[in-house]
């Protein structure tokens, strides 16, 4: 599996500001209304991304000290890896999708409804680029560097 690239989560959020907006289009169009923005996403993100945090901690430790007792298995380290991937990824979406419900939520301020959901889009848009950062550290995180041994074995 090879790391996720900045580059990649940038594209996934540019790819996502178009559709955000498109769907937060038509949905005006359809009820006369923006669409809704959740309160609670942002808290929701943000438990998600101290969740990825502290993973990120307790992987680092354990593989940074070379500690490869039962605390934590090898497959529990793959499958962090794994989800903080699909975490990172979703992350960007998020970021994309909001950011383009806010940019058309910004054509509307001269109404309450324009100026609640563009500021609760920019704080769930924040709280995202947290969620995705947390992903990524995970990811780097679950990278194990190549043991002794394996060097001096290359070296011959």
């Amino acid at each position: 599996m090879h790391k996720t690239t900045i580059a990649s989560l940038v594209w996934a959020a540019l790819v996502a500001v178009p559709i955000g907006w498109s769907i937060a289009r038509v949905i005006d169009a359809w009820s006369g209304a923006l669409p809704p923005v959740p309160w609670v996403l942002p808290f929701l993100l943000l438990f998600l991304g101290a969740g990825m945090f502290a993973g990120a901690r307790a992987v680092r430790q354990w593989v940074g000290e070379r500690r490869y007792d039962r605390s934590i298995d090898a497959l529990r380290v793959a499958r962090a890896a794994a989800l903080a991937k699909a975490t990172g990824y979703f992350g960007a979406v998020v970021v994309g999708a909001y950011a383009g419900i806010g940019a058309l939520a910004l054509t509307m301020l001269h109404s309450p409804q324009g100026r609640d959901r563009s500021v609760l889009s920019a704080i769930v848009v924040g709280c995202a680029v947290v969620l995705t950062v947390a992903a990524i550290r995970l990811e780097r995180a679950c990278l194990v560097p190549p043991s002794d041994s394996d060097e001096n074995s290359n070296q011959d």
